[in-house]
């Protein structure tokens, strides 16, 4: 393993710290569509979240800090759908666009921040649909409750779509990320690709149980992480092979 690549990887925390700041954009873009919609009076006005470790290394505790119950009262129940449907629309601008930039040419350690950001993006779509797609409470429970939706409308629409992201990223994003930072050994690669499995399943299926959802959602999550083998055995990185 080359000493840059060490350096690079060592520095892999402050580089998911700093992509998860990314969620912040999640929230103001339901903070920005209620505000705009007239149901507050700053858009700036989120729950940052205090200085509490939790909050300080995985944003534990921000929050949109819109009035849902209020908004309903007041008989706009539809406008709920709006203000909720942004926040995953915003991590879906987010996904897209840092696809975009993994194919432009970068120095390594803009690529790398550009390479966790799209990660956490992809995780936090997972994290929606299907992990908590059938959730009674949250964001696509809003939308769901707003439209009056049965949720397995979205779960089984959607769940394809954002499987086919995480599929992509562990099969073609992670595989260009080799070659991208230079990582040519087995060590090198696999420390990449132990670092972004455990991440995604682990972390994400840890912060849903924890927040205790419905029986349906804390299943599927349970479910979600016999994923994990598979990825590992089917994407485990090989040596690279010279002609």
């Amino acid at each position: 393993m080359r000493k840059s690549n060490i350096i690079l990887l060592w520095l892999t925390p402050i580089y998911i710290w700093l992509a998860q700041l990314t969620a912040y954009l999640h929230e103001f873009g339901h903070s920005f569509t209620a505000w705009a919609l007239g149901f507050k009076d700053h858009p700036l006005d989120i729950i940052y979240g205090g200085w509490g470790w939790q909050n300080l290394l995985l944003l534990a505790n921000i929050d949109e800090n819109v009035n849902y119950a209020w908004i309903n009262q007041s008989g706009h129940p539809s406008l709920i759908s709006l203000i909720a449907f942004a926040g995953p629309f915003v991590s879906l601008l987010i996904y897209l666009a840092t696809l975009y930039l993994l194919r432009k040419k970068l120095n390594s350690y803009l690529y790398y921040l550009i390479f966790w950001i799209n990660l956490v993006n992809v995780r936090e779509l997972w994290a929606y649909v299907p992990l908590r797609s059938l959730s009674s409470t949250a964001d696509i429970a809003n939308i769901n409750h707003s439209l009056g939706l049965s949720p397995w409308w979205i779960f089984i629409l959607i769940t394809p779509l954002v499987a086919c992201a995480v599929w992509y990223f562990f099969s073609n994003t992670l595989k260009n990320a080799y070659e991208k930072l230079g990582l040519f050994s087995t060590a090198s690669k696999a420390t990449l690709f132990i670092l972004t499995v455990v991440y995604f399943f682990t972390l994400t299926g840890l912060q849903i149980l924890a927040a205790h959802y419905n029986f349906v959602t804390n299943a599927l999550t349970w479910v979600s992480f016999i994923a994990m083998p598979f990825i590992l055995f089917f994407y485990w990185p090989k040596e690279r092979t010279y002609d």
